[in-house]
């Protein structure tokens, strides 16, 4: 009996210690979401235009494409990885949709085209371009076994430029009358029905943030993508198929980043730039990192990363109804990036 105390000893002390690290990892950054916001509705306490429930459902919508990437992002930095290509590839998506809308709608018949069957065929594709493009990393970062940082620095300049290529540097517009009636409620700040309370695009993310959390938590793939992340030659050791997970991380990541150029696509009102998402990864990486997530992969989690995204959200909307600048956003935003990742080294004993 002794001998069986003293084994469950470790375990329970193991299963504490994740709960609590969990529970820091989500509370930090809710705390930090929390003063944020009052910050911000102290400094526009005079118009109280900060705390309105349109502007929070403002905030709900400008959440939804970096939420979305992120939730991959997420992923892919709990196994130890990392993705630059990410704004790269939510601009090629948003240029393939636009010109596959051009290309199928006349085709169609009037009742299918007012329905938005064209949109939805090439929402389809850009979705599964994005998955594409995320496993042609994984398996270039799988099989090379080159730095994720160098692969994906070199599809960030591939990926950039097929968009441009393929839009001839231009922006591809998508015809009036080839826009379904119900794409412009997808992000629709005041969402129709109204006792939806936020637009449907943040409901999606919602939703998939749910099934994400669910996957990463109690399936197989899920733990493996942490042993992955936090030790790849005990995880091998152990039977874990290392390359495969990696594959697999990124194209799971590549399909919500697929999502999120379909997203984009919408927010900019059904139109494909070559040029947009500049930078996004910046923002979706320091989005995962505030939310709890280490660069040294491990840990992270999907309520974490939705809390750091929130507080980009908020620093971008504050910002605005406070009238601070936005070089002194950018200076707020890079503190906020290198305290949370300091954290993280404390958190971890200075490893």
């Amino acid at each position: 009996m002794s001998k069986a105390r003293d084994a469950a000893q470790p375990a329970a002390q193991n299963t504490l210690r994740g709960t609590l690290g969990w529970l820091w990892t989500v509370l930090g950054p809710f705390l930090g979401l929390i003063l944020i916001t009052g910050l911000f509705a102290w400094m526009t306490r005079e118009t109280g235009s900060f705390l309105t429930p349109y502007n929070w459902r403002t905030i709900a919508v400008q959440t939804v494409v970096v939420g979305t990437a992120a939730l991959g992002m997420t992923v892919i930095m709990i196994a130890g990885a990392i993705d630059l290509s990410v704004g790269s590839t939510i601009a090629l998506v948003t240029v393939v949709v636009a010109m596959l809308v051009k290309r199928l709608d006349p085709a169609l018949p009037v009742g299918l085209r007012s329905a938005g069957l064209a949109l939805m065929i090439a929402m389809g594709v850009g979705v599964v371009l994005g998955g594409l493009c995320g496993a042609v990393n994984g398996m270039l970062v799988a099989g090379l076994r080159v730095v994720p940082f160098i692969v994906t620095l070199g599809s960030y300049k591939v990926y950039r430029g097929l968009a441009k290529w393929l839009a001839s540097s231009t922006t591809v517009y998508v015809p009036a009358d080839a826009k379904a009636w119900w794409l412009s409620r997808i992000l629709a700040p005041e969402p129709e029905p109204r006792w939806l309370m936020i637009a449907p695009g943040a409901w999606a993310l919602l939703v998939l943030a749910v099934g994400l959390a669910i996957v990463l938590r109690y399936s197989l793939f899920g733990r493996h993508v942490y042993a992955v992340g936090s030790n790849e030659a005990t995880a091998r050791l152990c039977g874990v198929n290392v390359p495969k997970v990696k594959i697999l991380v990124y194209a799971l990541a590549g399909l919500a980043t697929g999502l999120a150029g379909i997203l984009q696509f919408i927010y900019m009102s059904a139109t494909g730039d070559p040029t947009t998402a500049d930078g996004l990864e910046l923002k979706v990486i320091a989005a995962v990192v505030i939310g709890g997530g280490s660069l040294s992969g491990g840990e992270g989690s999907v309520v974490g990363t939705l809390i750091g995204c929130l507080i980009m959200s908020v620093l971008d909307n504050g910002c605005v109804h406070a009238g601070i600048p936005n070089p002194t956003q950018d200076i707020i935003i890079g503190v906020i990036i290198v305290a949370a990742v300091t954290l993280d080294r404390i958190r971890r004993g200075g490893a």
